[in-house]
């Protein structure tokens, strides 16, 4: 049986601020308001967080983990895994999706 957490507005404004950076550093997208509401779907959120190593997350989960009450890991963080940097792919927009951009503002003489 999943449990469940007290929403406060603190809570709620963490669990933004990790929706927002998570979509920002890995592209994924959490459901905020169902993370204010269940413990089980919060740790999974903090455990996927962690995963980045993203300094900022990383502070977030922290932070999550004291407003909802829960018990902090006693495993120390290596001061190293804040320094590595995760590889994004880049990639740019080829000349003919430029130009395939661009003729679909082109006007055409007609009313569409």
């Amino acid at each position: 049986m999943s449990e469940s957490v007290i929403i406060t507005n603190e809570t709620f404004s963490v669990a933004t601020l990790i929706y927002a950076r998570l979509r920002r550093v890995s592209g994924r997208v959490i459901d905020a308001s169902y993370l204010t509401e269940n413990v089980e779907y919060a740790e999974h959120v903090m455990a996927m967080a962690k995963q980045t190593q993203d300094p900022e997350l990383l502070r977030l989960v922290e932070r999550l983990t004291k407003v909802l009450g829960l018990k902090v890991d006693e495993e120390p963080v290596n001061e190293i895994q804040f320094t590595q940097h995760v590889d994004l792919i880049s990639v740019e927009p080829t000349q003919e999706d430029i130009e395939r951009a661009q003729g679909a503002n082109r006007y055409i003489g007609a009313l569409r």
